[in-house]
């Protein structure tokens, strides 16, 4: 077999192993291993891989930014930062029809500025927002179905990990884009909202309106409560933005004022601090075992020539370089029905990054509209990972399949964002283009 039809083999073996539940780092290094084998036929050339691989897969700087980044997280949760920007956004949109489920929304929104997780901005909402919206005579599956998608905005958000993990596979600026993600993902929770409101009001026996009102002075004294939140997201966007810190140096930062701010508010113990420092070592862990396997596949995509050659397959064929991009957007919108986000930047960036590099396409504009389309995955049937983990913590309350239903209606904010995106590409780049330091 030709080099080229080896690495396409491997690729598809290491779809299916996903599939049958193999963890995806060692999926990817035992497909990168062997098929690297098969090509060069040398036992001391794949050893040879494996001695020096590890340490240049995680001895990389912006990796780093990712336990600092948990660990903002898990001291603003903890201390009730997020809490607080809920409760100012609560007094101020609450009773709008379809309030709590746009609060829930924004509320997203800023969590993820201060986390970067959309599985842990799933957990925090069910259990702040979905008890609020049910005691409203909110339907169950519409307050979980909003929850599910709001969460997943957390991929475009800064500090968002899949944007920084596109940047280690890619090669591009992370901190371009994680500036790039911030106007798409304001986009898609504005027309999240647009698209709750309307359906709030086409069908308001899902979403009663609500009666109760605050007066002026507590809406003042709700948002002054929330600055800990404007000044983190402040430094992180801002601080990047500006070129005054890397992604990692405004993380650390961050992560610092998030714990001075806490424990001056007195509400961060010891025991969560033991576990926001335990959270933050699991996570970089597990994601550093898989950034070994993805090096390793990597390098079998190189060895193989696999992008080269469909790369120059794309050429002759005469497509254009945003048809290959949609088509590419296609195939992430079927991957994500049946594996997670990380799992297809994964084993897909080391062979498309290439290839829209080479058609002159922006890395930048595409890293964003990947996690777009990576969003839709998340609340998509069978997998949608968001989805199951409202369920997880909704319980018996609710069913998998009725998540999924009630999730259906915010499907068109996200398409409708991915759309405006591909067709207003400086949406996407206009911010990084501008950055100070860049």
């Amino acid at each position: 077999m030709s080099p080229e039809v080896i690495g396409a083999l491997f690729f598809l073996v290491s779809l299916v192993l996903l599939a049958l539940g193999l963890h995806i780092g060692l999926a990817l290094g035992l497909c990168g291993v062997l098929g690297i084998f098969m090509i060069l036929g040398s036992f001391s050339a794949v050893i040879g891989l494996l001695k020096t691989s590890p340490y240049h897969a995680v001895g990389i700087y912006d990796l780093s930014v990712v336990p600092l980044f948990i660990l903002m997280g898990e001291f603003s949760y903890s201390g009730g930062i997020s809490g607080m920007a809920y409760d100012a956004l609560n007094k101020w949109i609450s009773t709008v029809r379809g309030g709590l489920a746009i609060v829930t929304t924004w509320g997203c929104v800023i969590f993820g500025a201060l986390s970067g997780s959309s599985v842990a901005t799933a957990v925090v909402f069910t259990k702040m927002s979905y008890p609020e919206m049910k005691k409203a005579g909110y339907e169950k599956y519409f307050a979980t179905g909003v929850i599910a998608a709001a969460s997943t905005i957390d991929m475009l958000i800064p500090p968002s990990i899949y944007m920084v993990v596109f940047g280690i596979l890619s090669g591009e600026s992370v901190a371009k884009l994680l500036i790039g993600g911030t106007i798409p993902g304001i986009l898609c929770a504005g027309l999240l909202t647009l698209v709750i409101y309307i359906k709030a009001v086409r069908n308001p026996k899902l979403v009663p309106v609500l009666k109760q009102t605050f007066t002026w002075k507590e809406k003042s004294v709700a948002a002054l409560r929330s600055w800990p939140v404007i000044l983190l997201g402040g430094i992180i966007i801002g601080g990047i933005y500006s070129g005054v810190f890397t992604p990692t140096e405004a993380a650390a930062v961050a992560a610092f004022l998030a714990l001075v701010i806490t424990v001056g508010l007195r509400k961060l113990s010891w025991d969560d601090f033991k576990r926001a420092l335990a959270e933050a070592a699991y996570t970089t862990s597990m994601l550093s075992f898989v950034v070994i396997g993805a090096t390793i596949f990597s390098r079998l995509m190189t060895i193989s020539g696999l992008p080269i050659w469909m790369g120059k397959m794309i050429q002759t064929s005469g497509f254009s370089a945003i048809s290959v991009v949609v088509i590419i957007m296609v195939i992430y919108g079927i991957l994500g029905c049946f594996m997670d986000a990380l799992s297809i930047m994964f084993i897909t960036t080391p062979i498309f990054a290439p290839i829209l590099v080479g058609l002159g396409v922006d890395l930048v504009w595409f890293g964003v509209l990947n996690c777009i389309i990576l969003n839709l995955g998340m609340i998509t049937p069978p997998f949608g990972l968001a989805v199951y983990t409202v369920k997880a913590v909704a319980g018996g309350d609710v069913s998998v399949e009725g998540v999924f239903r009630g999730a259906l209606f915010t499907y068109w904010a996200v398409i409708g964002t991915l759309i405006i995106c591909i067709l207003v590409p400086s949406i996407t780049t206009v911010l990084p283009n501008l950055m100070m330091g860049k």
